[in-house]
């Protein structure tokens, strides 16, 4: 009998959206979130994500990171489509044995997230159940829809952010590397306490076309970026933070598999763009203090992603972070 984890999240999710089109007609939107128009200069987006204990929690993380984590990763996805997150409805499931001093520390963490990126704490349902589990709904709304689709081949692609920590982070909780301070501190809150890049996001919007956040690793990103687009990327630049760069160097390494397929979770943005504002993304990614790398461009050459830098040239596979499978 063939289980849930034999199949993985994308073919689970692809037998949903045709069990939809069966009795509706079509299919969901397949994106970061779900949006539409309200009016010819408002556009409503919705996001739902959910943490769970048993595959969520990192030890060490403390259940403040827990609930602020819970937040990020919706609010990413809903500023990643040009919407400015406005309110957010929890459902919270409570293992009954649960220290309350744990439960406050969670809610502090929500609470603190969400005002940060003013964003307001909206309600929702409180139950009990084996496992904590939080699962967010926000809702947002902006001027200028971002889907993942619809780039065109002269299209340049942007990244924000300097990869590797998220990467060598898994290693050392996973596999016990030994890495350093500072760098271990740096790479374990780079899990644990993620920033998300949600100002970034709203600001670039104007200047942006298409968009996505990165939470599933960088290889796997760049391939849905492609597939919507029913195109291949070509890149030239892979930004590698420069502390983790150094340590692969020192411990023969292979920093490009490290970052491409070791991550995920960064809640980095990848944007499609034209040359003409390049200038201006780049001015207002300083502005806010976010690195910003123009990594390549959309090709319909051929179809996946390959990188040909000016030390090696290669094609990148389609594997890293996915629900059921883990990394692959």
């Amino acid at each position: 009998m063939v289980k849930v984890k034999d199949l993985g999240e994308r073919k689970l999710i692809e037998h949903i959206h045709n069990m939809v089109a069966e009795r509706w007609g079509s299919k969901p939107i397949y994106d970061d979130a779900y949006y539409f128009w309200v009016d010819y200069s408002t556009h409503f987006v919705f996001h739902t994500d959910v943490l769970n204990f048993s595959t969520d929690y990192i030890d060490g993380m403390g259940y403040y990171n827990f609930g602020w984590k819970a937040v990020i990763c919706n609010l990413s996805d809903v500023a990643c489509k040009g919407a400015d997150p406005t309110g957010m409805l929890f459902s919270i499931t409570l293992p009954e044995d649960m220290e309350f001093d744990d439960f406050n520390e969670m809610m502090r963490g929500i609470m603190d997230a969400l005002k940060t990126h003013r964003c307001k704490y909206m309600g929702g349902d409180l139950s009990a159940g084996k496992e904590l589990s939080i699962a967010g709904f926000v809702y947002g709304k902006g001027h200028k829809i971002l889907p993942r689709a619809g780039a065109q081949e002269y299209y340049l692609i942007g990244l924000t952010g300097k990869f590797g920590l998220t990467s060598l982070a898994y290693k050392i909780l996973n596999e016990k590397w030994d890495v350093p301070e500072p760098l271990r501190q740096r790479a374990l809150e780079s899990v644990f306490k993620p920033k998300g890049r949600i100002k970034e996001a709203l600001y670039l919007s104007d200047f942006i076309n298409n968009c996505m956040d990165i939470s599933d690793g960088l290889a796997t990103s760049l391939h849905l970026f492609a597939e919507a687009n029913n195109m291949g990327i070509e890149l030239y630049k892979i930004p590698i933070d420069e502390e983790v760069l150094d340590y692969c160097r020192n411990h023969g390494i292979d920093p490009y598999n490290l970052v491409l397929y070791e991550g995920g979770e960064e809640y980095e943005i990848l944007f499609a763009y034209t040359l003409e504002w390049e200038d201006m993304i780049r001015r207002l990614c300083l502005r806010m203090g976010c690195w910003f790398t123009n990594i390549g461009r959309f090709t319909t050459k051929r179809k996946g992603v390959y990188y040909k830098g000016k030390d090696k040239k290669f094609e990148i596979e389609k594997r890293g972070w996915e629900h059921f499978k883990y990394w692959k």
